[in-house]
């Protein structure tokens, strides 16, 4: 054997050796990481909360487990009314171990933390999502690298509804149909509430929008709103979200064994209606259709009809729905602008929800199945602030108050406006 093939052999045999040692070999906190030199720090926010559909844990299996092997730190915080943390700080594990030793413990701590999330549900009635993230945002901002020498990451999902009910964003206060994106960050800057989300490296939403138990399904344009807002808060705070949806959800809690969380309510625009079934879809699942000034419009200051026959044919498809449900009562409710004082605003209301079910009636409607009120501006669901700064009506927002609202007569909604008027 030459003296030059065993030095070659050599050669060979050493980048091996060393190409082996890469493969198996660690040093804690670098080499270990999914990406050396990196620690990955994550806070997870669950809805685990009656008005969302369950969590489904295996969207965070991934970023739990790189978190793990990066030895990061993982936060999950249950949002509800007063949304509640716990923090698992991943120990760093001794070096010489190898890769699939390292890989091993990962596995068994993501494990154990899906097991902890699986247990956090929500303790206090209520949702404050705004608080959620807000608590979120404080943890992945007072982290520290266990080594001086590594990079953090921080990273936050929101696998939630996001439909808070309590708190500086109160979506019970707020109509999704003529809500501000805008307006609503301006609101929470002003109050201070609005989160710092600078230092967070990547943000992932699920499910936004999707809703479950009591809470009636949200419109599409409702729910292409409620992401909106958010992505504009995240967007003022620093960071641009990553929304995932259109995931299958097929779970939900036990809602009587969770804290109350109250209802938010659905609008759809009768524009957006194409038939008497999708209305009767609507209406059964405790929406409120709402017909404007561009489909049922009234003489200015009266409750005369401004054209009825085009009236009546905006209405086609609630009468179809109800000629083939004939055991179905509906409320009729009229809303107004904030101009003209209170108790005129009501009875104007009130009247033309009366001239609507005559309408109706004049179609073949008993009128045994029709209940007329009128709320004026004073119901919040149905209000959305129409003045000026000057405080003189802004007609640039007024139409979306001059209204007549159809909703089932025994849906929730109906028993808040009943009991308000």
């Amino acid at each position: 054997m030459s003296k030059r093939f065993v030095k070659t052999m050599m050669i060979l045999l050493t980048a091996w050796m060393v190409s082996l040692t890469a493969c198996t070999g660690n040093t804690a906190g670098t080499a270990a990481s999914t990406d050396a030199g990196k620690e990955i720090h994550l806070a997870v926010i669950l809805g685990s909360h009656n008005n969302a559909p369950k969590v489904n844990l295996g969207l965070i299996e991934e970023p739990i487990y790189e978190a793990c092997l990066s030895f990061g730190s993982v936060t999950l915080i249950c949002d509800d009314g007063a949304p509640y943390s716990c923090v698992v700080d991943i120990p760093v594990q001794k070096k010489g171990l190898s890769k699939a030793k390292y890989m091993s413990i990962a596995n068994e701590q993501t494990r154990t933390i899906l097991e902890t999330a699986s247990k956090m549900t929500a303790k206090t009635e209520q949702v404050n999502t705004l608080k959620a993230v807000q608590l979120g945002v404080r943890s992945l901002n007072s982290v520290e690298p266990e080594d001086d020498s590594a990079t953090v990451i921080r990273k936050m999902v929101l696998l939630d509804s996001c439909l808070s009910t309590t708190g500086a964003l109160d979506f019970t206060k707020s109509r999704l149909n003529g809500i501000s994106a805008e307006n609503i960050v301006e609101q929470l800057r002003k109050l201070g509430e609005l989160p710092d989300m600078s230092l967070i490296d990547e943000l992932t939403v699920y499910t936004c929008g999707d809703t479950a138990g009591r809470q009636t399904a949200l419109s599409k344009a409702s729910q292409e709103t409620l992401k909106n807002v958010w992505e504009t808060i995240f967007k003022a705070g620093g960071i641009a979200a990553n929304m995932k949806d259109n995931l299958p959800l097929d779970a939900a809690y036990d809602t009587d064994a969770l804290p109350a969380v109250n209802t938010v309510t659905i609008e759809q625009n009768s524009v957006d209606i194409a038939s008497a079934e999708e209305a009767g879809d609507r209406l059964k699942n405790g929406a409120v259709i709402s017909f404007d000034e561009t489909s049922i419009s009234f003489k200015p200051g009266t409750a005369e009809l401004a054209d009825p026959e085009a009236a009546r044919k905006s209405l086609e498809y609630v009468i179809g729905f109800l000629n083939s449900y004939p055991d179905y009562k509906l409320l009729v409710c009229g809303t107004t602008a904030c101009w003209g004082g209170e108790s005129y605003c009501l009875n104007l209301s009130e009247e033309r929800a009366a001239a609507i079910c005559n309408l109706l009636i004049g179609s073949g409607i008993a009128e045994s199945r029709l209940r007329a009120t009128g709320v004026g501006y004073s119901f919040d669901d149905f209000y959305t602030y129409d003045q000026t700064p000057s405080g003189e009506l802004d007609e640039s927002i007024a139409p979306l108050n001059r209204t007549v609202k159809i909703m089932a007569l025994d849906s929730e909604t109906a028993a808040r406006v009943l009991a308000a008027r």
